[in-house]
């Protein structure tokens, strides 16, 4: 089971698209450069590897990154008087600016708080990240770079997520 797992991982791995990592990265340089934002969301194992992915934006990228989610205090303030399915899509109106990206992560591509953020930023500035469900809202949202998990774990989704998120990182070091 263990191996299999692993193998499974790494064969998971192995299928991301290139071509939508380089857009990926060209498209966070491009924001750096011009000293815009690069916004992360996400839930649960997504919301942590949004601040995970944020703080390797910062560390390893010299990027300005926050995730969401890390902004706690608003986040909830917005959720319960605005509506849960608003949280992210309400604070992310008060702060975001032109040239500001957001990266949405969701294993289901149908949470509704990440895809109500995501409608937000528009050609430019949205990279998604979901699962291999590819008629879900993320995936069909006009996107400048996509990635999905070709597998139906969940695990794997996450783990592969991580991965694209360090080779992105890495990439702009």
């Amino acid at each position: 089971m263990i191996r299999e797992y692993l193998a499974d991982t790494g064969q998971a791995i192995a299928r991301v698209d290139v071509g939508e990592l380089d857009n990926a990265i060209s498209m966070i340089k491009k924001v750096r450069a011009n000293g815009g934002m690069v916004w992360v969301v996400g839930n649960g194992g997504s919301a942590s590897t949004a601040e995970h992915f944020a703080n390797d934006l910062i560390k390893m990228g010299n990027v300005r990154a926050i995730a969401v989610n890390s902004l706690l205090p608003a986040v909830l303030a917005y959720g319960n008087d605005n509506g849960w399915d608003r949280m992210y899509a309400d604070l992310l109106g008060a702060l975001r600016k032109d040239g500001d990206l957001l990266v949405a992560i969701s294993c289901s591509g149908n949470s509704a708080n990440v895809v109500k953020a995501a409608t937000l930023f528009h050609h430019n500035s949205l990279i998604v990240m979901t699962g291999c469900k590819y008629d879900s809202e993320l995936a069909v949202m006009d996107a400048d770079a996509k990635m999905f998990v070709p597998d139906d774990d969940i695990r794997i989704q996450e783990d592969v997520h991580m991965a694209v998120c360090h080779v992105i990182a890495g990439e702009l070091k």
